[in-house]
């Protein structure tokens, strides 16, 4: 996520915003796959899923790899 969140920086993942409000293009969210825990910016939303892409867009595992984040799959929004 550099420039955003540089490497070694901790973050504050809360799910209390998603308690209320669904996630939407621009978070930052943090979410679980393949036992890993990733965090991304959402970037398109389709019925449910997310597409999310890291701000270093040369060098980033997200779901041009991964491909989709469902819903279940957001721990929460980064803080």
């Amino acid at each position: 996520m550099e420039p955003t969140i540089k490497n070694g920086e901790r973050v504050f993942v809360s799910n209390i915003p998603y308690l209320f409000l669904k996630p939407k293009v621009g978070d930052l969210v943090g979410f679980k796959k393949e036992k890993k825990v990733f965090i991304k910016r959402i970037i398109k939303i389709d019925r449910g899923k997310y597409f999310v892409k890291g701000d270093n867009k040369k060098d980033s595992m997200d779901s041009r790899k991964m491909g989709w984040v469902d819903r279940r799959e957001i721990l929460g929004k980064v803080i």
